[in-house]
């Protein structure tokens, strides 16, 4: 008797974890895509006003894939950060690839050294552009500053872009993103013997100055001794 009890438990609860299951399948928007069809969904979820498809398949051992959009704009999607049921996460050239056709990052670096006369590089291994401000080199007002950003940023004919609310992994919960390389913008302000940094996005073009100064502003006020 006490043995059909516990069997009956066990498929009671088998039964409650095939539902679960399948139910967890249906909403699961990543069950039954392989790697490249997540990597389209993840590009078109970041860049809505774009269609993307495979030109060469993602190859994981070479950490790499080669996709293009509507305008046969080709580029790499590399550096798979997950790739199992509830999470996906990757980082795309897109937009890389549409800032080197515009001559963006020459562009950028003579508006930041010429005009102001402060550091203008990017990072090949982060992929981040990075503006610096020293202080024991050369005083700029945060007026100055938030401008040079603001020119910065209004020189890219960038696409829109959304950016994940979450990187995190958290078994049971889906979440699917691409990270844009270069396409954030460090503003880093050294002052006092102080470093601190402000981030911006390439698809902040239409941030008002205003808005960038407010935040130059608290940056560089959390420099005072």
């Amino acid at each position: 008797m006490l043995i059909k009890k516990i069997v009956s438990v066990i498929l009671s609860l088998s039964l409650v974890f095939m539902v679960s299951g399948c139910h967890s399948d249906k909403d699961n928007p990543l069950h039954g895509k392989d790697t490249d069809e997540r990597i389209v969904m993840c590009l078109e979820n970041a860049y809505p006003e774009h269609n993307f498809k495979v030109v060469k398949s993602f190859d994981k051992q070479k950490n790499e894939g080669l996709f293009e959009d509507e305008n046969g704009i080709s580029f790499k999607v590399r550096d798979l950060l997950y790739d199992n049921i509830y999470h996906f996460g990757c980082c795309d050239e897109y937009l890389a690839t549409i800032l080197e056709k515009q001559d963006f990052f020459n562009k950028a670096k003579i508006i930041v050294e010429d005009k102001y006369q402060q550091k203008f590089t990017y990072d090949e291994d982060t992929m981040v552009i990075e503006i610096i401000y020293d202080d024991t080199n050369n005083q700029i007002t945060t007026n100055e500053i938030s401008q040079m950003i603001s020119e910065v940023l209004n020189m890219a004919d960038a696409p829109k872009v959304i950016y994940p609310d979450n990187q995190e992994f958290s078994t049971g919960v889906v979440n699917y993103y691409t990270l844009p390389t270069f396409g954030m913008l460090q503003c880093y302000i050294k002052r006092n013997g102080w470093g601190v940094t402000e981030r911006f996005y390439v698809s902040d073009k239409v941030l008002e100055q205003s808005k960038i100064k407010e935040k130059i502003d608290k940056l560089y006020e959390s420099t005072e001794k």
